[in-house]
């Protein structure tokens, strides 16, 4: 299972402070979607998500699916 998550390895050419720049840029960045499924039965299987956009050079990170609860 993807947890989404990013890695960053600090190095000279890419100190600390450079990583917290380009983290801060990303959340000023991002948009919370909600969604309510049409069925409302928690049967506990795996649902797929598909998220897509029609604007071009937009990137749509999500996960691949959740367990109902």
């Amino acid at each position: 299972m993807e947890s989404g998550g990013g890695f960053f390895q600090v190095t000279a050419d890419n100190p600390v402070e450079k990583i917290y720049a380009q983290i801060e840029n990303a959340l000023c960045n991002q948009y919370s979607i909600g969604y309510t499924p049409p069925r409302a039965d928690s049967n506990g299987k795996y649902r797929k998500i598909k998220l897509s956009t029609s604007r071009p050079g937009l990137i749509v990170q999500t996960r691949d699916g959740y367990y109902p609860k």
